[in-house]
């Protein structure tokens, strides 16, 4: 009996949630209308008299047919689409109703097990307001992060979603493409001083719906961070993804009152993915404000520290000051909150930017700990396991990554270098030219992929590759390539002006790479000795690169002295 009424009190709800009521209500009223209409005016003129009994059987055959309509379509907001039939049970877990006040559950249709992934697709901004804009985008951030908490979904990142704004492409497609079994979409409107939110989520593979709530809520810091909280345990509810004691027992802090400084930090969190030198610029800017307006607001310490490291690191800002700058926001935020998954990976950005690679990698695997989802995290512990010579150690992660954040350019780029330093350079040249498939300018894995041609003997498209770069820490690559091929080509006078316009330029470390192109093996080790500490791409250079010029270098007995110095000044 107890499951009897289960089950018609779940039918009952799905008759809710598709709105039959509504449309039944809303149909009843306009047929009654019209009916008491025609009983005027069908008298009034020359319709016979029958046809007062037709309207009546008009309006009746339509009632079930409206009512089938209702059941069968959903109005969301991407359009109109077929709903299924299958039957709907409670979700997992329990949360508050849409208007904040206690009510039952929205309904959902069962997921057996979570998905090989789940894709949060970025919301529509329903307002049609540029101002609404940050919001809407904060919304859609944080639903992210809250759900990557769960060690139980495989949440793909914000950068590869980003990608699917205002898309034409189905769910099955945009499911294929990021190797995501479910899909969240919604819609937001900023409606005065409350905020409404049309959300579901929906099984790629079959377009079934398997959950959907609208929310109404006043407009505050401490209602849209209890809004996230409660979409993360309704959607991992309808996945059967439960938390683990360990995630569970993790405190859930808000992370600011203040509706500005959520503002200001949502709009640098947009501009920091960019990494160009102008968006990190922003970024920090924008990333000040949030603290200046809440002191006490960890995230955007952490992303302050973030753009200052990022700002040494890509655009090739002063090291001395930013990096201080950076430490103090940083050292802030783990004040503030020492279980901040965000500032265990920014200090493990910092210590890797000051050449600590152990203290990185320390770092971003606290991170990890707090936070397995974090795609950020797993890039970074790649990278940092490519600085200290652990190529193995980096494709696990890169691989990890990749697959949270499937067309980040960068996850891919540190997965192709990982392949090259374990000696396989068509692997590495393959995964390099996916990065480039969707990020055509992105230098990093042009790098990588010109290494990997050259270490296969295709030297001309290697040295095509490697022309081709523009960003700061390029500059000095041009020339040594040049160089390199014209010794390549036995114009041993070519590669001797490279040499020298190296030596000018105050490039040691390419002036060396140059003295072994040409045979120099005592001038180019003491040259690059001299050249210590290395740059990043530097020490991967020496690190990975196979073939000429390096390999007569690391046949010579002073080579692994050599090392040893370069792993000392990376703190390893």
């Amino acid at each position: 009996m107890r499951r009897v009424v289960r089950r018609v009190g779940n039918f009952l709800a799905e008759l809710r949630r598709r709105k039959v009521y509504q449309v039944a209500g809303v149909y009843l009223i306009v047929a009654i209308g019209a009916l008491e209409l025609a009983d005027v005016l069908v008298p009034a003129t020359t319709l016979p008299e029958w046809s007062e009994e037709f309207f009546v059987v008009l309006a009746l055959v339509g009632f079930p047919i409206v009512v089938v309509l209702a059941w069968t379509f959903d109005l969301t907001p991407t359009g109109l689409r077929r709903e299924s039939t299958a039957e709907v049970v409670p979700p997992g877990e329990p949360g508050r109703s849409p208007t904040g006040g206690s009510a039952s559950a929205p309904t959902t249709r069962s997921a057996s097990a979570p998905p090989d992934a789940i894709a949060v697709l970025p919301f529509a901004n329903l307002s049609g307001t540029p101002e609404a804009e940050p919001l809407v985008a904060g919304l859609h951030d944080d639903l992210l992060t809250e759900l990557s908490r769960a060690s139980a979904l495989t949440v793909i990142s914000r950068t590869s979603v980003l990608r699917y704004r205002g898309t034409t492409k189905t769910i099955h497609e945009i499911g294929r493409e990021l190797g995501a079994g479910a899909i969240v979409e919604g819609g937001v409107q900023k409606a005065g001083d409350r905020i409404r939110l049309n959300i579901q989520l929906i099984d790629a593979r079959s377009d079934v719906h398997l959950w959907a709530e609208r929310y109404d809520r006043e407009l505050s810091a401490e209602n849209i961070f209890e809004l996230q909280s409660d979409l993360a345990a309704r959607i991992r509810g309808a996945l059967h993804a439960k938390l683990t004691g360990v995630e569970a027992a993790q405190p859930h802090v808000q992370p600011t009152v203040d509706l500005e400084a959520y503002r200001q930090y949502s709009i640098a969190r947009a501009l920091f993915v960019e990494r160009s030198e102008e968006a990190l610029l922003g970024a920090a800017e924008h990333f000040e404000r949030a603290t200046r307006r809440d002191s006490e607001y960890a995230l955007a310490w952490t992303g302050l520290g973030q753009a200052l490291v990022m700002l040494v690191e890509y655009q090739g800002y002063e090291a001395g000051e930013y990096l201080e700058r950076a430490e103090t926001a940083i050292r802030r935020a783990l004040d503030l909150d020492p279980g901040l998954a965000e500032g265990r990976s920014a200090l493990g950005n910092l210590h890797s930017a000051r050449r600590r690679c152990r203290e990185a990698l320390e770092e971003h695997e606290r991170a990890l700990a707090l936070r397995p989802g974090f795609a950020g995290a797993h890039q970074w512990r790649a990278w940092v396991s490519l600085l200290i010579g652990d190529p193995d150690t980096a494709v696990e992660a890169g691989e990890r990554a990749c697959r949270l954040d499937p067309l980040d350019p960068e996850a891919r780029g540190n997965l192709a270098m990982a392949h090259l330093g374990r000696g396989d350079a068509e692997r590495a040249s393959r995964v390099a030219r996916e990065a480039l498939e969707h990020h055509p300018d992105f230098d990093w894995a042009r790098w990588v992929l010109g290494l990997a041609l050259d270490a296969l003997g295709r030297h001309d498209e290697a040295a095509a590759a490697l022309g081709d770069m523009t960003e700061a820490w390029t500059r000095a690559w041009p020339e040594t390539v040049a160089g390199l091929e014209r010794a390549r080509a036995a114009d041993v006078e070519g590669a001797r002006a490279s040499l020298g316009r190296q030596r000018r330029a105050g490039a040691t470390f390419h002036a060396g790479i140059l003295h072994a192109a040409l045979g120099d093996t005592d001038d180019a080790l003491a040259t690059l000795g001299s050249a210590l500490p290395l740059a990043w791409d530097e020490l991967l250079y020496l690190r990975y690169h196979h073939g000429a010029p390096l390999e007569g270098l690391r046949e010579d007995p002073r080579w692994p002295d050599l090392m040893r110095d370069v792993d000392r000044a990376w703190g390893v």
